[in-house]
């Protein structure tokens, strides 16, 4: 996957252009769906028997790194008329 921050008259926008068909399937999943945003602190870092783990324990050696975590939001509550 290809990203970018590409920042132009004060918007700041994070690029990701898929590469592998896997990539592009899983930015399809996005399409016309609610998104939400939030930054978290945390990393995510390998560890024994090729697992990746991810942590936001503020006494982690990995507490520096923060994420930008995009995912599809829940879908809004339809209210009775």
């Amino acid at each position: 996957m290809k990203t970018a921050i590409y920042i132009e008259d004060g918007v700041v926008q994070l690029v990701l252009t898929p590469e592998t068909e896997f990539e592009k399937n899983t930015m399809y999943s996005f399409e016309g769906k609610p998104l939400e945003a939030e930054f978290f602190q945390g990393t995510f870092y390998d560890c024994r028997g090729g697992w990746v783990r991810q942590t936001a324990h503020l006494n982690s050696p990995y507490n520096e790194d923060k994420s930008l975590i995009l995912r599809v939001g829940k879908p809004a509550a339809k209210e009775n008329p």
